[in-house]
């Protein structure tokens, strides 16, 4: 039963960052998909996570104009990343865990723009300036909004 409503939850994402999120301006947009999986990463663990990137990757790149496997690769890298975190069973407050969402969300996109960009002769400097802070910051700006939104957080611990 838990598992169908992270397929739900999966979907829905999906319908929302293809259709909605597509007329985010620039080439950089907000990735909630990523969102959902840093969750369910550290709700879940590493296996559950990088099964569901592999499967939310390959629908994005399929119904987007970005390459097949640029999502899919990033997502099961942040899958993994999000997964060590649920291993470690440490008491983190708050700070240190928007420290860790930072990175994961960083690693994504840099790894995601670098595989989308790659034919475009960007050194890695103006992809870092150009494309990944941004994304990263909206990316980071939706998950405080959603951290709000949701009464226990996006983690389950806000009291």
């Amino acid at each position: 039963m838990k598992y169908l409503v992270y397929i739900l939850i999966f979907v829905g994402l999906l319908i929302v960052q293809i259709s909605l999120l597509s007329f985010f301006p620039g080439n950089s947009r907000p990735d909630i998909l990523l969102l959902g999986i840093i969750v369910l990463g550290m709700r879940e663990g590493g296996v559950p996570a990088m099964i569901s990137a592999l499967a939310v990757g390959f629908v994005k790149d399929a119904f987007t104009t970005s390459y097949i496997g640029a999502s899919m690769l990033s997502l099961v890298v942040a899958a993994f990343m999000a997964g060590n975190y649920k291993h470690i069973q440490v008491k983190l407050g708050t700070q240190s865990k928007l420290i860790i969402f930072s990175i994961i969300i960083l690693i994504y996109n840099f790894i995601y723009y670098f595989l989308f960009q790659i034919k475009a002769g960007l050194n890695i400097f103006d992809l870092t300036i150009n494309s990944v802070l941004p994304a990263a910051f909206y990316t980071l700006l939706f998950a405080g909004i959603a951290h709000f939104l949701i009464p226990n957080g996006l983690l389950g611990t806000k009291k």
